[in-house]
């Protein structure tokens, strides 16, 4: 609950949306370390705090981050919307400007993508994908008529601004950030009205482009070999290493899993099993039944933010509808690639596990996304109980007359 002034009513949270978000931190809290723990032998050398690496300080930040958002009202984050997307390109472009200027120091798994911030660094493109949902939210409400009547008028000012987005995190390269951006720009535009005539070939254009993407880059083509037979004599220590750890993981796992901490396929077989593989470490020490409490735990925020969408758009709220649902189809599409790279069913792409895997830029930017649902849902509530939304929280019939003594 939020403090509020005198002549306002406060804001309340959905517990249990609540509890399954903390629920969902703290089961990756527990991961992360087991992931970073070796087995007893050396245990009693390792002090707690080296094996979490300061993910605590992640979770700590990503709290502070969503009931920052929650006092955010969604007129004002609609109000800066473009304000808020151009700081994002902003930050897109020093990125730029440190892969190409900033030297071999900056360079990370072959990249550049992060900009340091003292001690810490931040990705740009972590918060991109909140930025992009908003953007194109607030783009849809604006341009509802012409999206609908002149498709070119209507589309192509997004279109050509997604293009310098996508051209900036391929120049990383971040492929991965980028066919999740791209994918939920497309969906809040069709939840906004797009019509199927343009999802169609819009589609087939990007099938294309990300497939000249993979052809163009040898070591995506090698991936793509990799993923049909992983663990191959010629796959398994190049291309396919990561891919066949995975699965060797979930194979030891089995149902019930070799229990916590326990799991050997962190023991230099599977790379960053602390991030891009966190779902495997899960597969082996917690089995079946805990990825399947964990996916499920998934579905219910991504139903929530569904419905909460929904929900606003029937009290004719278009942008705060598609930005729920917006953020929905974000942590759902990162799940399913993150979850789908480490089962075998999608060719082996870096993509953290939302609220789960180790990772400050993405566990700020996920938090703060949903503490802007749980703000609009409050704000549903707030309306369908007849009071007017103010900064802060409804006003009431309190509020209205003393506004009216004071005019």
């Amino acid at each position: 609950m939020l403090a509020t002034a005198s002549n306002q009513l406060p804001l309340t949270l959905d517990r249990r949306y609540m509890g399954v978000v903390l629920a969902m931190l703290m089961t990756g809290l527990v991961m992360v370390y087991s992931a970073n723990l070796p087995l007893p032998s050396s245990n009693a050398e390792s002090i707690v705090w080296a094996q979490l690496k300061g993910h605590p300080l992640h979770v700590v930040l990503g709290l502070l981050a969503f009931a920052l958002a929650f006092r955010i009202s969604s007129d004002d984050l609609h109000r800066y919307s473009g304000l808020l997307f151009t700081f994002g390109l902003l930050l897109l472009l020093v990125v730029l400007g440190f892969k190409f200027i900033g030297g071999d120091s900056f360079v990370r798994d072959g990249a550049v993508r992060a900009i340091p911030v003292g001690p810490l660094t931040f990705q740009p493109s972590e918060l991109m994908k909140l930025l992009a949902i908003i953007f194109a939210a607030a783009y849809a409400v604006r341009r509802h008529d012409r999206m609908r009547e002149d498709l070119i008028k209507g589309l192509a000012p997004i279109g050509l601004l997604m293009v310098i987005v996508i051209s900036l995190l391929m120049a990383q390269p971040d492929l991965g950030t980028t066919v999740v951006i791209t994918v939920t720009v497309a969906a809040v535009l069709l939840l906004g009205g797009m019509s199927l005539r343009v999802v169609i070939p819009l589609v087939i254009l990007l099938v294309a482009f990300f497939a000249l993407a993979i052809y163009l880059t040898p070591f995506r083509v090698a991936r793509i070999m990799s993923y049909l037979t992983p663990c191959e004599a010629g796959h398994a220590q190049a291309a396919g290493y990561q891919l066949c750890g995975a699965l060797i993981a979930f194979g030891h796992g089995g149902l019930f899993g070799s229990g916590l901490g326990t799991g050997v396929a962190k023991l230099g077989y599977l790379p960053l099993p602390h991030t891009d593989f966190i779902f495997a470490v899960i597969g082996e020490e917690l089995g079946f039944v805990g990825v399947t409490a964990l996916l499920l735990g998934f579905a219910y925020l991504i139903r929530y933010c569904i419905q909460v969408g929904r929900l606003a758009m029937s009290q004719e709220r278009l942008f705060a509808g598609l930005v729920a649902q917006g953020i929905g189809v974000w942590i759902g599409v990162q799940t399913f690639i993150h979850s789908g790279v480490n089962t075998g069913l999608l060719p082996t792409k870096g993509l953290t596990l939302p609220l789960i895997s180790y990772g400050g830029s993405s566990m700020l930017v996920v938090c703060f996304a949903l503490g802007v649902v749980a703000r609009i849902d409050a704000e549903n509530r707030a309306m369908a109980r007849g009071r007017r939304i103010g900064p802060l929280g409804p006003s009431g019939a309190a509020a209205k007359a003393a506004r009216d003594k004071a005019s």
